[in-house]
């Protein structure tokens, strides 16, 4: 065995409690969001006023990328970690106290802020743990557990009923666990600063496609996270299969990841955008007029998730070919902002058009949003000149701007 086959191993071994400490996170948050969307459907609340309240989660996640990286400075890591993982575990604790929409919504948005600096934490510790030999495997352990820790955390709805406050209290152990292996490791503070200043107008300039692409993409996440479960609960099915119906679509993102990514790296990247946008249109339409009782929309929805999800990767890697090199990492905070402000709309809109045509409104929802990708995506093709492409990106679709500093190759890397 290789020298260097060793200490990938150890680096790799060195982060195992802070993958232990995202992995219980992940099912934390996976858990709460369907049994939000579940409970608030249940108490009568509005389709609207559900997806107001979910939206809030992004407010959140926005502010916290903005404010929480200076914290890492002043405070250290690990604090910020335990500091914002308490918070988190009661926020989860308190929705059972009161179901009203107003207390939700800032329960919503301070469980929001308190992930984003979760995310940014860990993101930032990997990164200084990272070699170029080590990174690509702590990138996709990465998005592994993010994934998949997503998708587990929406099956535990079958545990209780949502009406009893014993979910609730899952999801505050699951994220006070996850303090504990973070709290019990011996790793240096990362000393590279993350970026919070960023120019959306440069973004458009440089990448217009890319950055309309972040925008639908975070949109139809965040539709899909924050109204899946309230789709699912209108039309009858059991919390079991509610579950089922959201952990398919992040099976089906994780599924997709790395297919759609070889392509895009071997294929002019603004056409695997637009065939994976015009195919996403098309499942999300038959989604919309087939049987909601049947097993197809299971498929459908995996489907579906198998391209709105990665759809951020594409986007992120294309924007990536067009910025110079030493604006990249800045670039990732405007991409976060612009992700952010599309999970914000997308939810609102979508309950939007839900209040007003019924349930089936979630996916013609799902379905409207990448027809403008479609368009624009023809029209870039038709008129602009195919852009020089760098290798491609792959990031899970709920990602800090420290994300950024994981994926790029440190200096003299080729």
């Amino acid at each position: 065995m290789s020298m260097q086959s060793v200490s990938e191993r150890g680096v790799v071994a060195s982060v195992l409690p802070l993958f232990i400490g995202l992995a219980l996170l992940m099912l934390g948050n996976g858990l709460l969001g369907s049994l939000l969307g579940v409970r608030a459907d249940i108490e009568g609340f509005p389709t609207v006023v559900i997806g107001v309240v979910m939206s809030m989660y992004y407010v959140g996640f926005l502010v916290g990328s903005l404010t929480i990286p200076r914290r890492l400075v002043t405070v250290g890591h690990i604090r910020v970690f335990a500091g914002l993982a308490a918070l988190a575990a009661a926020t989860a604790l308190s929705y059972s106290l009161l179901a009203a929409p107003l207390v939700w919504g800032v329960l919503r948005f301070v469980f929001g802020l308190s992930m984003s600096g979760l995310y940014v934490t860990v993101e930032s510790w990997l990164n200084d743990r990272a070699s170029n030999e080590t990174r690509g495997r702590l990138l996709s352990v990465y998005m592994l557990v993010v994934t998949f820790g997503l998708g587990f955390g929406q099956l535990l709805l079958v545990i209780d009923d949502p009406l009893n406050a014993t979910l609730f209290i899952v999801v505050g152990i699951l994220v006070s666990l996850a303090v504990v292996p973070v709290a019990l490791i011996r790793l240096p503070v990362p000393s590279e600063t993350i970026p919070v200043k960023f120019s959306v107008a440069a973004l458009l300039r440089a990448a217009p496609l890319g950055v309309l692409a972040v925008a639908i993409s975070g949109a139809a996440g965040g539709a899909i996270i924050a109204l899946g479960a309230v789709y699912a609960t209108k039309t009858g099915m059991e919390p079991g299969l509610v579950g089922v119906f959201m952990a398919a679509s992040l099976v089906g993102a994780a599924a997709t990841q790395y297919p759609l990514g070889y392509l895009s790296d071997r294929f002019p990247r603004r056409r695997v955008i637009l065939a994976a946008a015009t195919a996403a249109v098309v499942f999300a339409t038959i989604a919309a007029v087939v049987d909601p009782t049947g097993p197809w929309l299971f498929v459908l929805i995996a489907a579906y998730g198998s391209l709105a999800f990665p759809m951020y990767s594409l986007a992120v890697s294309m924007i990536n070919d067009v910025m110079p090199a030493h604006q990249l990492v800045a670039a990732a905070a405007g991409i976060v902002f612009v992700y952010g402000v599309g999970s914000v709309v997308g939810p609102i809109a979508v309950s939007v058009l839900m209040e007003a045509i019924g349930p089936v409104g979630y996916f013609w929802g799902l379905a409207a949003f990448f027809l403008p990708l479609v368009v624009y995506a023809l029209a870039r093709i038709i008129f602009t000149a195919r852009p020089k492409q760098r290798r491609f990106i792959s990031l899970p679709y709920r990602s800090s701007t420290a994300a950024a500093l994981l994926a790029e190759p440190s200096e003299g890397e080729s």
